[in-house]
């Protein structure tokens, strides 16, 4: 049997032969397949989607026709966002960087052109491995965090996918915040997607109407290091194009004890984290059922 990583490799390596053009064509049909043929995953994001168009809304019920259109378009984005990876490896870094508009960046960047110690705290919405790249090759570089994955051709297949684009790679598993702030302190850019908590040890915080844990590494990082955070919104656009949008800093708290001072960090990354998922709910690719998930009402 060919493995997943072989796999992807053949379909990086023949999508590289193709026209660009043929890019919106290849994931409509992937989403459309996807949506239909897994119902346990659709189950997953329906009530995903539920709670961030419920919190977007303000109101108390949704129309099952307007949850379901966003439960489409999450896999459409989501069958996007694999055709933009395997597409990108081809790019030449001009390509990349053309490709992004930028918002609210004029900080960011000023930053991490004096190579200033920054964090970058993302969603898995749109295309986070664009932005990711964009990062990388515009603004001196990127250390990431990346799940080490029980396939382990896969997890090698994202590494050498990353770092070809600049990034600097951190499994989970090992000393992974022994890492970070030594990179932090040698005037790096750490970069973590925080809105899935693969640890199971996630900080539990107020996210979108319920209880809910999220990685809690923006939080240890920021206290301990003294660096501030930069909210960063990636969005799929017309045309192939992607928006790499920021938000207002979060600086840690100089008072109270350490974990007080972690909460109090993470209390705002979910706030900002919220605010990123609420601007395109469809886009929010999350396949992760959440513990606490409380119920709310539908009409």
């Amino acid at each position: 049997m060919i493995s997943r990583a072989r796999l992807i490799r053949m379909a990086g390596a023949m999508l590289g032969r193709l026209p660009r053009v043929v890019d919106p064509v290849l994931w409509s049909i992937a989403g459309v397949v996807s949506y239909l043929g897994n119902e346990r995953r659709r189950n997953t994001v329906r009530r995903n989607q539920r709670l961030a168009l419920l919190s977007r809304s303000g109101v108390g019920g949704l129309k099952k026709w307007q949850l379901e259109l966003s439960v489409y378009r999450a896999f459409y984005f989501y069958a996007r966002y694999w055709v933009e990876v395997l597409r990108i490896q081809s790019l030449s870094p001009e390509e990349v960087v053309l490709a992004v508009d930028l918002v609210n960046a004029d900080e960011f960047v000023a930053r991490r052109m004096a190579k200033e110690p920054t964090i970058a705290i993302l969603a898995h919405v749109g295309n986070w491995e664009w932005g990711g790249a964009w990062v990388s090759l515009a603004c001196n570089g990127v250390m990431a965090v990346a799940e080490a994955l029980e396939d382990e051709g896969m997890t090698e297949w994202f590494l050498t996918a990353r770092q070809r684009l600049g990034m600097e790679i951190v499994l989970t598993g090992g000393d992974v915040v022994r890492s970070l702030l030594k990179g932090l302190r040698h005037g790096k850019l750490v970069a973590l997607v925080v809105d899935r908590d693969v640890s199971g040890t996630g900080e539990m915080v107020d996210f979108l109407g319920t209880r809910v844990p999220l990685s809690g590494g923006p939080g240890v990082i920021s206290v301990m290091s003294g660096v501030p955070i930069y909210p960063v919104g990636t969005f799929q656009r017309r045309s192939g194009r992607q928006e790499v949008r920021f938000y207002p800093p979060i600086y840690p708290p100089t008072d109270g004890t350490r974990a007080d001072r972690v909460a109090e960090v993470m209390k705002q990354v979910a706030v900002a984290i919220e605010k990123i998922v609420k601007e395109e709910p469809g886009q929010w690719h999350n396949f992760q059922d959440y513990d606490a998930v409380t119920e709310r009402g539908m009409a």
